[in-house]
C-alpha cells in the first residue's frame, strides 16, 4: 500500500482555526433565541415582534408590520361587531352593565394602545435585545457563559398554562352563555392579544433579571481576598462595572418605552379581576333561589378569566421586582468588594453613583411595581368589590 503526503497549506490552517476561534453565537444562533423561537413566532403573528435579524443585529422589520397592521384591523372589526351587538339602550344601562361594557372598551384600547407603542418604538427595543447578546458574547469570552435551559423550561410553563386557560375559556364559555365557536373565538382574540404584549415584557424584563443576577454572581465569585498572596481575581472590577452598566442602559430604555403601558395594564387587569369575582360572589349568592340559580359552567368560566388576568398581574409583579432587585444589589457587592481593598491598603473608589442610580420599573411616573404593590392593588380591588355588590343589580 502507497502513501501519499497530503499537502500543507499553512494559510488554509490558520484561516479555518481563525473561524473556530471568532465563532460567535449571536442573532438566531444565540441560545437565548434557540431557546424562545416558538414564542417568537406566537408573538409575531399577533403583531407584537415587527423585528428581523441583519446577520447578528436585531433590526426593525417593515415587512413584518404586515402582521401588526392586520391584528390592529382585525381587533377593530371585531370590537365594532361586539359593540354593534349591543344595543344602545342597554350599553350603559346600570353600574353592572356599565362595568362590563367599560371593560371591554378599555381592553380593546389597551391593546390598540400595545399594538402602536411596538410600531413606533421598534428601534428602541431593539437595542435593548442586542444588548442582551452583547452581554451573553461579553461574558462567554470572559469564560462565565450562560445556560439557558432554565429559560427554555419557564417559558415553556407559562406557554402551556395560558393556552390551557384560554382554551378552557372558550369550551365553557360556548356552553355558559350559548355562544358559537366563531363568535367566542373572535370575542377572546383581543383578550389574547393584550396577553401576549404583557408577556413579551415580562420576557424581557425577566431576561434582564438574569442577567443582573448572572452579573452578580461573577462578582462575587471574584471578590478580592484580604490577603495580598492569595489574589485570584479574574474579572477586575472595571469589567463588573461596565457590564452592569450596559445592562443598566438596556433595562432603563426598556423601562421608558413601557412606561405607560404597565400603568394601563394594571389599571384594566384590575377591572377584570374584580369584575369576574363579582359575578362569582353574585353566583354564590344566588345559589340557594331555584328561580335565579344558573348553570354551573357560568361561574366557572368566571374563575378561568380571574385565572387569566391573575397570572398577567403576578408575572407583571415577579419580572418587575426581579429584575430591579437583582440590578440594584451590585452596589451592596461592589460595597464589599470595597471593603476588602481598604483592608489590604489599596485605592478605593466612591460607589456613590451605584447607590443613586438604581433601576425601578415606573407605572407612568404614578408608582414602582414590584411586589409589595400587590398589597395595595388587592386592598383597592377588595374595595371596588364591595362597592359593586352594594348596587343594584
Amino acid at each position: 500500500m502507497e502513501f501519499r503526503a497530503r499537502p500543507f497549506n499553512m494559510e488554509t490552517v490558520f484561516a479555518q482555526k481563525k473561524r473556530k476561534q471568532t465563532k460567535k453565537l449571536r442573532g438566531p444562533d444565540s441560545p437565548l433565541y434557540v431557546s424562545i423561537w416558538p414564542m417568537v413566532y406566537v408573538v409575531r403573528v399577533f403583531g407584537l415582534a415587527p423585528y428581523d435579524f441583519l446577520q447578528d443585529r436585531l433590526v426593525p422589520s417593515n415587512t413584518y408590520l404586515i402582521f401588526s397592521a392586520t391584528a390592529a384591523i382585525l381587533y377593530t372589526c371585531i370590537f365594532y361587531m361586539v359593540l354593534h351587538g349591543t344595543s344602545v339602550d342597554k350599553l350603559f344601562r346600570g353600574a353592572i352593565d356599565g362595568t362590563e361594557n367599560t371593560k371591554m372598551i378599555i381592553n380593546y384600547v389597551v391593546t390598540i394602545y400595545g399594538l402602536g407603542l411596538t410600531v413606533f418604538t421598534r428601534r428602541s427595543f431593539t437595542k435593548t435585545w442586542n444588548a442582551l447578546q452583547d452581554y451573553d458574547e461579553d461574558v462567554r469570552q470572559l469564560g462565565y457563559p450562560r445556560k439557558e435551559k432554565q429559560t427554555a423550561i419557564v417559558a415553556w410553563i407559562v406557554a402551556v398554562i395560558s393556552t390551557v386557560i384560554w382554551v378552557a375559556i372558550n369550551r365553557i364559555g360556548m356552553y355558559a352563555f350559548f355562544e358559537t365557536w366563531a363568535y367566542n373565538t373572535g370575542y377572546l382574540i383581543v383578550y389574547v392579544g393584550n396577553s401576549i404584549a404583557v408577556y413579551k415584557f415580562v420576557a424581557t424584563a425577566f431576561f434582564l433579571g438574569q442577567r443582573f443576577h448572572h452579573l452578580n454572581a461573577m462578582a462575587i465569585k471574584n471578590l478580592p481576598s484580604t490577603s495580598r498572596n492569595k489574589n485570584v481575581i479574574t474579572i477586575s472590577k472595571t469589567t463588573i462595572r461596565n457590564l452592569h452598566n450596559d445592562l443598566m442602559v438596556a433595562a432603563e430604555n426598556l423601562e421608558s418605552i413601557y412606561s405607560w403601558s404597565l400603568l394601563f395594564w394594571l389599571g384594566n387587569l384590575g377591572l377584570h379581576i374584580v369584575s369576574n369575582i363579582f359575578h362569582i360572589v353574585v353566583w354564590i349568592l344566588e345559589s340557594g333561589h331555584e328561580e335565579t340559580r344558573k348553570p354551573i359552567s357560568w361561574p366557572l368560566v368566571y374563575c378561568f378569566w380571574v385565572l387569566a388576568f391573575l397570572l398577567q398581574l403576578l408575572l407583571l409583579h415577579i419580572a418587575c421586582h426581579y429584575a430591579s432587585s437583582q440590578a440594584n444589589y451590585i452596589s451592596i457587592i461592589l460595597m464589599e468588594w470595597q471593603v476588602k481593598l481598604m483592608k489590604r491598603n489599596e485605592y478605593v473608589e466612591s460607589l456613590l453613583q451605584f447607590q443613586n442610580r438604581r433601576l425601578n420599573f415606573s407605572a407612568g411616573g404614578c408608582f414602582c411595581v414590584n411586589l409589595p404593590l400587590l398589597h395595595s392593588i388587592a386592598a383597592l380591588l377588595t374595595t371596588y368589590l364591595v362597592i359593586l355588590l352594594q348596587l343594584p343589580k
